[in-house]
């Protein structure tokens, strides 16, 4: 199973902008030799960027620097998993070869560099970046050249960003590896619900037990526990949030089977209880 690399087709213009919408995002873990900038307006999962793994939420801004492992995944969510997004892609000469290694685009070469770890802009940034995109979307060839620019003129002034990957762009000595975790990945997002055997997992893997626990540490900096139970925590937020579901019925719907430990680990990421949790969530929606 090797990397999934994403051809990306501009046409006639020299960059691509499009604002998309479909029912649910598993798009494989991927590469391109393209940036891409993506701001999501509404969906909801796990972001994968590099050894990175988090959720997202809409509002979401990232920046992806060339052949950075990616993916947003959703299909594991509970509900509501429309996904509704802005997303910019161009390559380093998209306005001419060495356009950009002018000295008037030094803040923007710093930029590009640090986009090869991939970057989360929040905060003014993103509202303003949120109304640049999208007046960008329907902009003529002119206007969106312009808005590109300003645009990344934009993000390498900020300073309310945070870098996601301590891994660089993909080389190919380690696609084969990243594939492996790609294979990972997804099968604990189609099965973290269920009982989880390590033995099993390593086993898909080809490694020991032992070799796999360190392997796994290495690339997403938590054990297969840890990892499965804030998947299972995130599913137990989406419930909470979107269905009306007893504290017992969400612990064995995310994949607990005990409620007092379901109560303590959800209490110590989150902050709250989940009961807490929902009840504040109701405030929220009703108001």
């Amino acid at each position: 199973m090797r990397l999934f690399e994403e051809k990306i087709m501009a046409g006639e213009r020299l960059f691509v902008v499009k604002e998309e919408r479909f029912p649910f995002n598993d798009f494989p873990l991927h590469t391109h030799p393209e940036y891409e900038i993506i701001f999501v307006m509404k969906s909801s999962g796990t972001r994968y960027v590099g050894d990175h793994i988090a959720d997202f939420f809409p509002g979401d801004l990232c920046l992806f620097g060339p052949h950075l492992p990616h993916t947003f995944y959703n299909k594991h969510m509970p509900a509501d998993r429309e996904v509704h997004q802005i997303v910019i892609q161009f390559d380093e000469n998209c306005l001419g070869a060495g356009f950009f290694n002018k000295p008037q685009f030094n803040a923007l070469n710093q930029l590009f560099e640090r986009a090869k770890h991939g970057l989360n802009f929040y905060g003014e940034t993103r509202d303003l970046a949120e109304r640049k995109m999208k007046a960008m979307v329907n902009a003529d060839e002119p206007e969106a050249v312009a808005g590109l620019i300003g645009l990344l003129g934009l993000l390498a002034k900020a300073k309310d960003y945070t870098v996601l990957s301590a891994q660089k762009q993909i080389a190919a000595s380690i696609q084969k590896d990243t594939a492996r975790m790609n294979r990972i990945y997804h099968y604990l997002l189609d099965n973290f619900r269920n009982d989880i055997a390590i033995d099993d997992v390593a086993a898909m893997a080809n490694l020991t037990v032992a070799a796999f626990c360190r392997y796994f540490k290495q690339h997403t900096r938590k054990t297969l526990s840890e990892f499965v139970n804030d998947l299972r925590i995130g599913y137990a937020c989406r419930l909470l949030q979107q269905k009306e579901l007893s504290i017992l019925q969400v612990c064995f719907e995310s994949g607990f089977n005990n409620i007092s430990y379901f109560n303590r680990r959800f209490k110590k990421q989150i902050g709250l209880s989940p009961l807490a949790y929902q009840k504040q969530n109701k405030r929220h929606t009703i108001s």
